[in-house]
């Protein structure tokens, strides 16, 4: 039965590697590894940027103590970070009534349960505020939010997973951000509702009256009339009116705003290890890349005598090279395959560690068309690592190769 060149060539490239399976493995496998580190390097910053400016809640900015705007956004609207400090009731109260503040809403920190941060607020965050446009929070079955001066806790979806909350379930919180067994408050909480899941950090937190915070047994009693921050919903462009009224003219708040260009400069500062991952990438495809030369060399020398064989049948010195270079591309596809498998795996580890930390909820699998690009880079990888072995093959002496082994 006759049967084209090309596929000849790749029946004989395939029975090639297959009889050096563990060397082809091992150099597929560590091109699958370098291009997966690639694609999750420059994915999961990208996808995790856009869920954490996405999960901020609907707030446009956070007022809080004299400090670090990414300190103050990183504890007041992803639970992360410690309190730069504190504000009076007064500053709440002067903020909240400023005509170009839509809605504003304090939170006190400063105790957990199980390493879950208690937040204290007001029951109307709950009840007013659009955690995402035309999408208020969600109560499940018959729960229903926390009143505000009842010892009442509306738990987080993921939270109340973890915890094994229900409605009806009492708890101890403990004091400080960091759980410790010898820090337990005497005050008993019950879990009143269960918040329908956000995907923001909303999920992570226990939400109690924030006056439960202010007067829990062993917090300074100076604390009752103060806040941890206050989250803000603007109106219009009474952000650069506020950012100069507390960040440039005074001294006494921070105005953490926009929310997003904070977020982005976070992001940036984080390109140092990036830059770390992608030499690391780098280095493991040239590994690759020798893996996969060491391989073709090791065909070749076993096979030249098969490979004279073959050009006495009729085969040309192209075919012989054909022959060699289709296994380096063999290689070469099956790693690039194997590259979104393991940015797969990847890239879900990531997600699922950024989700237990932060709560926010990120899709690490998304691709565009551009990541196509991906495929022809590592067929190039892989006809460059075979091009010497290529090039030995095709200028092989017939005679030296059919002469027999010593």
């Amino acid at each position: 039965m006759f049967q084209s060149p090309l596929a000849v060539i790749t029946l004989l490239a395939w029975r090639g590697l297959k009889q050096h399976a563990f060397s082809s493995f091992v150099a597929a496998f560590t091109i699958s590894m370098a291009g997966g580190l690639f694609l999750s390097t420059w994915k999961i910053k990208e996808e995790a940027q856009k869920a954490f400016v996405n999960s901020s809640g609907g707030f446009d900015g956070v007022l809080g103590a004299r400090g670090s705007k990414l300190q103050l956004i990183l504890n007041a609207l992803f639970h992360l970070e410690s309190s730069p400090g504190n504000l009076s009731w007064e500053q709440y109260e002067l903020i909240r009534d400023n005509k170009g503040v839509k809605e504003a809403y304090p939170i006190a920190v400063g105790d957990n349960y199980h390493g879950y941060r208690l937040v204290g607020t007001l029951p109307e965050l709950f009840q007013r505020h659009e955690w995402k446009k035309g999408r208020k929070y969600q109560v499940q079955g018959n729960g229903r939010i926390f009143s505000e001066n009842a010892k009442e806790a509306l738990v987080g979806n993921f939270a109340a997973r973890k915890l094994g909350f229900s409605i009806g379930s009492k708890f101890h919180p403990y004091h400080g951000l960091d759980f410790d067994e010898n820090k337990r408050h005497a005050d008993t909480y019950v879990v009143v509702g269960i918040l329908e899941p956000t995907g923001t950090p909303a999920d992570k937190v226990i939400w109690v009256p924030i006056k439960g915070i202010q007067q829990m047994e062993g917090h300074d009693p100076a604390a009752a009339q103060s806040v941890s921050a206050v989250l803000l919903a603007l109106r219009g462009a009474a952000g650069f009116q506020l950012d100069m009224k507390y960040n440039k003219q005074g001294n006494q708040a921070t105005l953490a705003w926009p929310v997003a260009a904070t977020l982005a400069s976070f992001f940036d500062r984080l390109s140092w290890f990036e830059d770390i991952l992608s030499l690391v990438a780098l280095f493991v495809a040239f590994v690759g890349a020798l893996i996969i030369f060491a391989t073709l060399r090791t065909v070749m020398n076993e096979k030249k005598r098969e490979y004279a064989i073959l050009r006495c049948l009729g085969a040309s010195r192209l075919v012989v090279t054909c022959v060699v270079l289709a296994q380096s591309l063999l290689l070469s596809l099956t790693g690039g395959f194997g590259a979104f498998l393991a940015y797969g795996g990847i890239g879900s580890t990531a997600a699922h560690l950024i989700r237990e930390q932060t709560g926010v909820v990120m899709d690490p699998l998304s691709l565009d068309l551009g990541y196509l690009v991906f495929f022809p880079i590592v067929l190039a990888l892989g006809f460059v690592s075979g091009l010497i072995p290529a090039m030995q093959a095709y200028r092989s002496s017939l005679s030296d190769n059919l002469s027999p082994r010593s």
